[in-house]
C-alpha cells in the first residue's frame, strides 16, 4: 500500500543489438522508457572515464534520435484478414516470442498463404450470394406457381417488356384509378402483407412513358431468372437443384478452409504476436539515442523488478551491454519518476477512482488505502441496507467475473458489503425495519444523533487528511507549507482550535479562558499570513519573499479568507452523510405508503419492488457521487495533489508482468 521505489537504468550497447535488447525489455515488461536525448541533455547523466565506458564517451557528442520507424500497417491488415476469415480472436501468445525470432520469414509465409486462403473464401462468398439470389428468384416465381406461363417466353418477347412489380395497396389503388392512361397491360398475381404483386407488359417503344407513371408509385421490381425454360413450377425445381449443388460445393470449400485453419492457425497466432511485439519495440527505439556504433536507452524500473531485469540482460548480452543503475533520489535533473502504486486485493479496485482525480506524485503517500476505507464507510453509512447492499454486491461480482470489468466491479462489490454491514447496524432489509433489530441505531428515530455523528465522522476524517498532508510535506521537506501552510502544522492546529472552540460553545464546557481561543486563532492566522518570510528566515535565505511583498500579502490575505471558509464548509459538508442516511429511509417510507394505499397485496408487492429498484439505481448513484465528492473536495484538497506521472512500462500486456 505504497508508491513503489524506482531506479533509473541506462543501457548502452552495440547498434546491431538494439532490436534484441528492445525485445528483451518489452518481454520483461517493467521498464518505463524515457527519451534518451532529453535525459542526456538534462546534464544529470554522466559516465566515468573507465575503459568500459571509453567508446560510449567518444560517441556522446554525435548522438542523434532514431528515425527509422517501421510501418506495420500492411502486415497488420493481412493478419487481421486471416482473423476475420477464420473467425479467430486476436491473442498475444508469449510462448511464440523471444529476442531473435524470424519476423520477416514468418510474415513472408503469411503473405504467400493469404492469396490461396482469400481465393477460397471469395469463392464461398460468391456462391453464398448466388444462393441468396436464386432463393429470392424462387420466392418471386412462387407467384406464378399455379400458372402455365412459360417463364422463358416472358424474357423473349420481341415487342413487349415484361416486369414483375410489387406495390403497396395504396399505390395499387392509385394505379387502378388511372389504368386507362397507362401504356401497359397490368395483371394482378398476388396480394400479401399490404403489398400487391403485378405482372406488367409494356410496349418497348413506350417504356419511358410507362416508367414515369410507375416511378411515382414507389414500386419494387422483383427479379426473375433468365436462361431457364419451363413453367414457374419447373423453374423452381431447377433452381432448388442448383442451390443444393452450390451448397455441396460451399461445404467442400469450407472443409478446405477448415483444413487451412488447422494448418495455418499457429503461424497466424505467431505472426500477430510478433507484430504486437515489434510495434512496442519501435516505441522503444524512437526514444533511443544512437551514434555510429552504439545506442543509449534509459528507463525507470521498479526496485522489486530491477534484479531480474539486470540478471536477464547480463546473462543474454554479457559484456556487450553496459548497464548503469542509479537511485532516483540522487539524481539532479531529468524526468520526474513515474508512480507505480501497489495495493492488496481489498484496496486495488479503488485505484481507478483515485486516478480519476490524478496520479499520485512519486513523493506523495499513496492515498488509496485511506480512500478505500473512508469511501466504503461513507457509502455504507448513507446507503445502509442488507438486501439492497446484496444486490449491489451481486452486480459487482457479475461485472468483475462475467464482463471482465474488475476495477468497477470490484468497487461495487466492496460497496455492497459495506452497505450490508451498515444494514445490520440499522436493522434494514430492502427498506423495511421490521424484520430484524438494529444493532446500533435506527436513523429515522435518532435524527439529531445521525447528524451529529456525521459531523464527528467528518472531523475524524479531516484530521487524518491533515496527518497525510504533514507526512507528504515531511517527505519533501517543504518547510513553508508543511509547518506554516493551511494544510500544514499551523493549519492543523487552527482546525482543531476552531473545532474545540465550537464544541466548547455548544456544550458550555468553558475549556478556554475568556478570549484565549480567539487569541490562539488570530496567532495561527498570522503565522499562515507570514509563512513564506518565516520559512525563508528559518531556512537561512537572505530573500524573505519570492515575489513582490505587496503581491504576496494581497494573495496571503485572500488565502486567510479561503482558509476560514474551507474549514467551516469542510466540516459542514459531512452533514450530508447523516442527511442521506435519513433520506434513504424516507424514500422507502414513501414507497411503503403508496403500497399500503393500493388495495391489492400483489399490487403492493409490485410497488415495493419498483421502489427498491429506483432506490438502488437512482439513490445508489447519487450516494456514489456524493461519497466521491466528499473524498475529492473535502479530503483530497487537504493532502493530495495528483500531479504524478503514470507508470507505463513497455510491455505486451496492460498489466505489469
Amino acid at each position: 500500500m505504497a508508491v513503489e521505489k524506482m531506479k533509473i537504468i541506462s543501457m548502452i550497447g552495440k547498434l546491431r543489438d538494439l532490436d534484441r535488447v528492445s525485445r528483451f525489455v518489452v518481454l520483461d515488461g517493467n521498464t518505463h522508457i524515457l527519451n534518451a536525448l532529453s535525459e542526456l541533455n538534462s546534464n544529470y547523466f554522466s559516465l566515468s572515464a573507465s575503459e568500459e565506458h571509453m567508446q560510449a564517451l567518444q560517441e556522446l557528442s554525435i548522438l542523434r534520435a532514431y528515425n527509422g520507424r517501421r510501418d506495420f500497417s500492411k502486415d497488420e491488415a493481412v493478419v487481421a484478414s486471416f482473423h476475420t476469415l477464420f473467425d479467430m480472436k486476436p491473442e498475444i501468445r508469449k510462448e511464440y516470442l523471444d529476442i531473435a525470432y524470424p519476423y520477416d520469414d514468418t510474415l513472408k509465409e503469411i503473405r504467400e498463404r493469404y492469396g490461396t486462403v482469400k481465393e477460397t473464401f471469395d469463392r464461398i462468398r460468391v456462391k453464398q450470394a448466388g444462393i441468396q439470389k436464386m432463393q429470392k428468384q424462387m420466392e418471386n416465381l412462387s407467384y406464378f406457381s399455379n400458372s402455365s406461363v412459360e417463364i422463358s417466353s416472358l424474357n423473349q418477347l420481341e415487342y413487349l417488356k415484361s416486369r414483375l412489380l410489387m406495390l403497396s395497396i395504396d399505390s395499387f389503388k392509385k394505379l387502378e384509378s388511372n389504368l386507362e392512361n397507362i401504356p401497359a397491360v397490368v395483371l394482378e398475381y398476388a396480394v400479401l402483407n399490404q403489398q400487391v404483386v403485378l405482372l406488367t407488359l409494356t410496349p418497348k417503344a413506350l417504356l419511358e412513358d410507362a416508367e414515369r407513371i410507375f416511378a411515382s408509385l414507389n414500386y419494387t421490381e422483383l427479379e426473375l431468372p433468365t436462361g431457364c425454360s419451363g413453367t414457374a413450377g419447373q423453374v423452381i425445381k431447377e433452381l432448388a437443384r442448383q442451390i443444393e449443388a452450390e451448397k455441396a460445393e460451399i461445404e467442400a470449400l469450407k472443409n478446405s478452409a477448415s483444413t487451412m485453419k488447422e494448418e495455418y492457425g499457429e503461424t497466424i497466432k505467431r505472426a500477430f504476436s510478433m507484430i504486437e511485439l515489434e510495434k512496442r519495440v519501435e516505441s522503444i527505439k524512437v526514444e533511443a539515442a544512437i551514434g555510429h556504433n552504439l545506442f543509449f536507452v534509459f528507463g525507470f524500473v521498479p526496485e522489486s523488478s530491477l534484479g531480474r531485469l539486470q540478471a536477464g540482460l547480463k546473462e543474454t548480452f554479457g559484456e556487450e551491454l553496459v548497464l548503469i543503475v542509479e537511485d532516483v533520489d540522487s539524481r539532479r535533473a531529468g524526468h520526474a519518476p513515474p508512480t507505480r502504486i501497489k495495493n492488496n486485493w481489498l484496496f486495488k479496485p479503488f485505484e481507478s477512482l483515485v486516478n480519476l482525480y490524478g496520479i499520485p506524485n512519486y513523493n506523495e503517500q499513496d492515498p488509496t488505502a485511506f480512500f478505500a476505507l473512508t469511501y466504503m464507510l461513507l457509502f455504507g453509512a448513507m446507503f445502509g441496507d442488507i438486501g439492497q447492499g446484496l444486490v449491489i454486491l451481486l452486480a459487482g461480482l457479475y461485472l468483475g467475473q462475467k464482463k471482465g470489468n474488475k476495477s468497477f466491479g470490484g468497487v461495487l462489490s466492496r460497496l455492497g458489503v459495506s452497505s450490508m454491514l451498515f444494514g445490520v447496524l440499522y436493522g434494514s432489509i430492502f427498506g423495511t425495519e421490521e424484520l430484524i433489530p438494529a444493532l446500533l441505531i435506527r436513523p429515522m428515530h435518532n435524527i439529531n444523533t445521525m447528524l451529529l455523528g456525521a459531523v464527528v465522522l467528518g472531523v475524524v476524517m479531516i484530521t487524518v487528511g491533515y496527518l497525510y498532508s504533514l507526512a507528504n510535506h515531511l517527505r519533501t521537506r517543504n518547510l513553508e507549507e508543511g509547518v506554516f501552510g493551511k494544510e500544514g502544522l499551523v493549519g492543523f492546529l487552527f482546525f482543531w482550535t476552531l473545532v474545540l472552540t465550537a464544541g466548547d460553545i455548544a456544550a458550555g464546557l468553558n475549556l478556554f479562558p475568556d478570549g484565549a481561543a480567539m487569541g490562539m486563532l488570530a496567532v495561527l492566522l498570522l503565522l499562515m499570513v507570514f509563512k513564506q518570510p518565516l520559512a525563508n528566515k528559518l531556512a537561512g535565505h537572505h530573500k524573505l519573499h519570492d515575489e513582490a511583498p505587496a503581491d504576496y500579502y494581497i494573495e496571503a490575505g485572500f488565502g486567510i479568507i479561503e482558509t476560514l471558509l474551507s474549514v467551516l464548509s469542510n466540516v459542514i459538508s459531512f452533514i450530508r452523510v447523516g442527511a442521506f442516511a435519513l433520506n434513504h429511509v424516507g424514500l422507502y417510507i414513501a414507497f411503503a405508503t403508496m403500497a399500503e394505499m393500493i388495495n391489492s397485496k400483489v399490487g403492493g408487492i409490485i410497488v415495493l419492488i419498483i421502489g427498491n429498484i429506483i432506490i438502488i439505481g437512482l439513490e445508489g448513484l447519487i450516494v456514489f457521487i456524493q461519497s466521491l465528492r466528499l473524498e475529492y473536495y473535502e479530503l483530497f484538497s487537504k493532502y493530495y495533489t495528483g500531479y504524478g506521472v503514470e507508470y507505463r512500462p513497455a510491455s505486451l500486456f496492460n498489466e505489469v508482468q
